[in-house]
């Protein structure tokens, strides 16, 4: 059976208010368009900054909580293991997936829920942000 013009041949995406929330933290631009344009395409709503400053004031600001916050370890205003303590405190019910370009061994004890090495391929980042998202503390 073909698809013909007016049925598309996958599911309709639910609308921006419904779908799953991701932070985007990460002081390189094209690091958060890149993961925002992947994430986007499996179906999650994705708000970008580039400050851990950035991404609290977001996550202070927000009527909506975001399911998994994409931390990078090295931002301009603060190491990325340092402000997640932080992050669990504004946004409790967040999980929090750290990237790298760094082995994780090089980052102990981060205490974040998930770690994802840079560069990343599409198929890691949907893992580590599913597992993330599925995990309840």
């Amino acid at each position: 059976m073909s698809a013909t013009p007016n049925s598309p041949s996958t599911a309709t995406p639910p609308p921006p208010a419904l779908r799953p929330r991701i932070l985007v933290v990460d002081d390189e631009p094209t690091v958060r368009t890149v993961a925002r344009l992947m994430l986007e395409a499996a179906g999650y709503s994705v708000v970008e900054v580039g400050t851990a400053a950035g991404a609290i004031a977001r996550l202070q600001s927000d009527d909506r909580p975001f399911a998994v916050i994409l931390l990078d370890v090295t931002l301009p205003d603060r190491h990325g293991p340092d402000v997640i303590p932080e992050l669990r405190t504004v946004a409790p019910q967040s999980r929090v997936v750290l990237t790298s370009g760094r082995p994780e061994e090089d980052v102990p004890g981060h205490g974040a829920d998930g770690y994802l090495p840079k560069p990343f391929s599409r198929e890691q980042l949907l893992t580590a942000v599913r597992t993330a998202a599925a995990t309840t503390t």
